[in-house]
């Protein structure tokens, strides 16, 4: 996955998603707890690539994956937590609040 862009990763990842557990990703995506949220009418009935995009525009490349990657392990996703985890190196981090 490392020679794709992080956005095609994560879009991906989304798009192999069950149904139910892209709803799950969404409810997530929405309800951080900490650091920048995204508002419900920038997921609520968008496909797997506008929610990419979304996300990708609101936590920057720099964050996205772990952001996601906190989310697909807290629905219990976590082979695809690990799949996404392959985009970046260990530089990758992100820090709730920031």
């Amino acid at each position: 996955m490392a020679s794709r862009s992080i956005k095609a990763a994560l879009a991906d990842v989304l798009e192999n998603l069950s149904e139910e557990n892209f709803k799950k990703f969404c409810h997530h995506l929405m309800d951080l707890r900490a650091g920048l949220r995204v508002r419900r009418t920038a997921v609520e009935g968008k496909s797997c690539l506008e929610v990419a995009d979304v996300m990708v525009s609101t936590f920057t490349e720099a964050k996205v994956v772990a952001v996601a990657e906190e989310i697909l392990r807290a629905i219990g996703c976590n082979l695809e937590a690990d799949d996404l985890a392959s985009v970046e190196g260990p530089e990758r981090w992100w820090c709730p609040g920031t």
